[in-house]
């Protein structure tokens, strides 16, 4: 047999004498409690529980609780940042070192003949400043195109909802980013 919807209907009710419980429903209930043992022990001895919660002292917090409690807040706060910025330090560096020394591996044959790299990274900065002057004939291209083909207006809410995605990217960093602080 199913005794929680009993019991739930035992402890409704704040108040001594308040009646939430449906006609029906409590008459269900008084069935219940003819033919239940454990349920009618359970509505017997609920106002001597009650009695003696209401009638015990409230006990405040001793003095200081809520210095200490803040101190101990912001020491955790701090432990939990610095393990944070330990473990960030500690990617940053063994990246760096896999980084150091696939780069060792990938230029140790050119370390043998230095004429070797240095017409190599002549070659790569020539093509890389070819690609920037060809990026931008593209880009300044691309703008004369659209400025013929779309209205000043549209490039307007363009330009402004680039702007509010900046600013919210910005703001969203700094939040994510800066520890917060407790203010007294």
């Amino acid at each position: 047999m199913n005794h929680q919807p009993f019991r739930d209907w035992l402890f409704t009710g704040d108040e001594p004498g308040e009646d939430v419980l449906a006609p029906q429903q409590r008459t269900e209930l008084q069935e219940h409690l003819e033919n239940c043992e454990s349920c009618r022990s359970i509505s017997d001895a609920w106002p001597m529980v009650e009695n003696h919660l209401q009638g015990q002292v409230m006990v405040g917090p001793e003095p200081g609780f809520t210095s200490r409690w803040e101190a101990r807040l912001e020491a955790e706060r701090r432990k939990v940042h610095l393990r944070q910025t330990g473990l960030v330090f500690l990617f940053s560096v063994g990246g760096a070192v896999v980084l150091s020394v696939t780069l060792a591996v990938l230029t140790w044959p050119w370390l043998r003949s230095p004429s070797m790299l240095l017409w190599t990274w002549i070659y790569h900065l020539f093509t890389l400043y070819s690609y920037v002057e060809l990026g931008q004939e593209i880009l300044i291209k691309l703008l004369r195109t659209a400025t013929i083909a779309v209205p000043i207006t549209w490039m307007i809410v363009l330009v402004g909802l680039l702007s509010e995605l900046g600013v919210l990217w910005i703001v969203s960093f700094r939040l994510l980013t800066n520890p917060r602080r407790i203010m007294k």
